[in-house]
């Protein structure tokens, strides 16, 4: 009976799993350098160490604020942020469960973002519920898509 039950649990949890990935623009080969969120717990901790074993420089600096402007009739001020990497990381997770597999992971529902700090715009968005490592992978996946 016991056994019927994990294996249930399994399907069941396996049956919600779902990924989405909306690929926009290629990575730049020659920069491979990222600012990432400070912190290595659950999935942030394990995208960094991906990012890092696959040969990316990662940054937890996110630039000093720079205001800029003229003094005049009517004095326009900008603050804006700076970055010194190419990319930026953006993570959010929520974990809802356990995986019963092999890992015993979080199960989470997440999102991914890579943004172009060049260009201002967003070169990956992945989007899913499912254990860790499978979002882990995934990204791997779609990072060596755009590579």
């Amino acid at each position: 009976m016991r056994v019927i039950l994990v294996a249930a649990s399994v399907v069941f949890l396996s049956g919600c799993m779902h990924h989405n990935a909306e690929i926009y623009s290629p990575i730049d080969q020659s920069d491979k350098s990222i600012t990432v969120p400070p912190g290595s717990k659950g999935l942030k901790g394990a995208i960094k160490k991906s990012l890092a074993q696959n040969g990316w420089r990662l940054s937890v600096d996110r630039g000093p604020d720079v205001t800029e402007g003229e003094i005049g009739n009517k004095t326009r001020l900008e603050n804006y942020d700076t970055f010194n990497t190419r990319y930026r990381l953006g993570i959010s997770y929520h974990q809802y469960d356990v995986c019963v597999n092999m890992y015993f992971d979080a199960a989470i529902n997440y999102e991914i973002s890579v943004i172009d700090n060049k260009t201002g715009t967003e070169v990956i968005a992945l989007e899913g519920r499912g254990c860790e490592h499978t979002a882990v992978e995934k990204f791997e996946e779609v990072l060596a898509e755009k590579s």
